[in-house]
C-alpha cells in the first residue's frame, strides 16, 4: 500500500497490486479466485478517484461488505479469503489514517487481521502458501508494526525481508513485491540491509512490470519521492506517469502539496500529524 503514508517504523505502508502471479505456485487459487484478485486491485484504483479520502474508504467498505456475502465467501477458500481481507481491510484502513493518524479506533480496525495472519502462518507452511497471500499479509503487517513492540517489530521486520527476497527470487515479474520490497530496503538501516540505491532499482522495476493502473500509479510516486530535491524534471516525469495511470486522485494532490513545501512522502510518515498541520492550515 502504504498513501503511502509510509511509516517508517512500519517499512511500509502500504500498498498496492493485482494482476495475475507469474508461475505456479504450490497453494493455486482456482479461476474464480483469481478473477476476484483482479477485480479487488480495480476496485482500489477506483476508490483513489473519490472526492475524499472519507469517502473513498466508505466505497471500499461497501464494496467489502459484498465480498463477504455468503453468495462470494462460498466459491473461494480459506486461503484466498484470508488475503483478499488483507487487502480490502490495509485499504480501508489506509484512508482513515490519511484522514488523521491519530484516529481513535485505527488499531482496533487492523490488529485483529494483522493477528488472524500470525495465526495463520503459525499452522501453515509458508513456503506452501500462496504468493499473494505472503505479499498481502506482509503488507498489512507492516502498518500494524507501529503498534507493536521493538523486539517484535525487529523480528517480523527480518522476516518480510527473507519474503521479498526470495519473491523476488521466484517471481521476477511480480511488480508489487519490487514494490514493498523498495519500501523495506528504502527504510532500513543500512547496518540492518537496507539500501537506498537498491530501493530505487527495485520501484523503477515495479514500474516497469507494472500490469495494472494501482502497481503504476504507486510505483512512479515512490520513484518521485527518490527525485525530489535531486532531479526535478525526472520527478515530474514520475509524477505525470502517476496522474496518468489513475488521473484525478486526491491523494496525488495530497502528495504534491507535501512535496511542495520541501517534505518526502518518507519524510512526512516520521510525524504525519505535525506536518499536516503545519502544511495544511
Amino acid at each position: 500500500m502504504k498513501s503511502n503514508f509510509i511509516k517508517k517504523s512500519a517499512i511500509a505502508t502500504a500498498l498496492l497490486f493485482a494482476a495475475l502471479c507469474a508461475g505456479t505456485s504450490a497453494a493455486e487459487w482456482t479461476e474464480y479466485e483469481t478473477s476476484l484478485l483482479q477485480e479487488i486491485f480495480s476496485m482500489r484504483a477506483e476508490s483513489r478517484k473519490c472526492a475524499s479520502f472519507e469517502e473513498s474508504q466508505k466505497f471500499l467498505e461497501n464494496y467489502h461488505n459484498k465480498i463477504l456475502s455468503d453468495e462470494i465467501q462460498s466459491k473461494i477458500g480459506d486461503e484466498a479469503r484470508l488475503a483478499f481481507d488483507n487487502l480490502l481491510i490495509l485499504e480501508r484502513w489506509q484512508y482513515h489514517w490519511e484522514t488523521d493518524p491519530k484516529m481513535d479506533g485505527l488499531k482496533e480496525m487492523i490488529f485483529p487481521q494483522f493477528e488472524k495472519n500470525l495465526s495463520w502462518n503459525e499452522s501453515h507452511p509458508f513456503a506452501e502458501q500462496n504468493p499473494w497471500l505472503k505479499l498481502s499479509s506482509f503488507d498489512l503487517i507492516n502498518s500494524t508494526m507501529q503498534y507493536l513492540k521493538q523486539g517484535q517489530l525487529i523480528k517480523l521486520g527480518l522476516q518480510e525481508k527473507k519474503v521479498y527476497d526470495s519473491l523476488l527470487e521466484e517471481f521476477p515479474d511480480m511488480s508489487l513485491n519490487f514494490l514493498l520490497a523498495g519500501h523495506w530496503y528504502y527504510n532500513a538501516p543500512a547496518i540492518g540491509g537496507g539500501s537506498k540505491t537498491k530501493a530505487r532499482h527495485y520501484y523503477e522495476t515495479a514500474a516497469r512490470n507494472a500490469s495494472n493502473p494501482y502497481e503504476k500509479y504507486f510505483s512512479n510516486i515512490y520513484l518521485a519521492q527518490n527525485e525530489l530535491g535531486h532531479d526535478y524534471t525526472k520527478y515530474e516525469e514520475y509524477m505525470t506517469a502517476a496522474e496518468e495511470a489513475i488521473p484525478g486522485t486526491p491523494y496525488l494532490q495530497f502528495v504534491l502539496e507535501i512535496n511542495g513545501a520541501g517534505r518526502t512522502l518518507y519524510e512526512y510518515a516520521l510525524d504525519p500529524q505535525n506536518t499536516k498541520e503545519q502544511i495544511f492550515k
